[in-house]
């Protein structure tokens, strides 16, 4: 048995372009996912819910928007929101 699941963490603080957010997941968490319900974005992740949580912080920046920090910072491509603006969000690894 793999004691595996899927679960969602919301992201807080989505009214900016160039947002940073922060979320604890279980160590490992894989996302899989991104939603987008009652003005905020969901991550859903496959994770070991027993692993240790860790601090993971994601940027969300606008279609069209300037990634100014972006080449301060190692971002991954997480997903986009299908919203008007559009939305795309990364994982960011280096945040301070």
């Amino acid at each position: 048995m793999n004691n595996k699941e899927i679960r969602s963490y919301k992201l807080d603080d989505i009214n900016a372009t160039g947002t940073f957010c922060r979320t604890d997941m279980p160590a490992g968490a894989k996302v899989i996912n991104i939603s987008y319900s009652s003005g905020s974005i969901f991550l859903h992740a496959i994770v070991k819910p027993k692993n240790s949580l860790k601090k993971r912080w994601f940027a969300i920046y606008m279609e069209g928007s300037k990634l100014e920090d972006y080449d301060k910072k190692t971002f991954d491509y997480v997903g986009m929101v299908n919203i008007v603006p559009t939305l795309h969000v990364f994982e960011v690894h280096d945040h301070e």
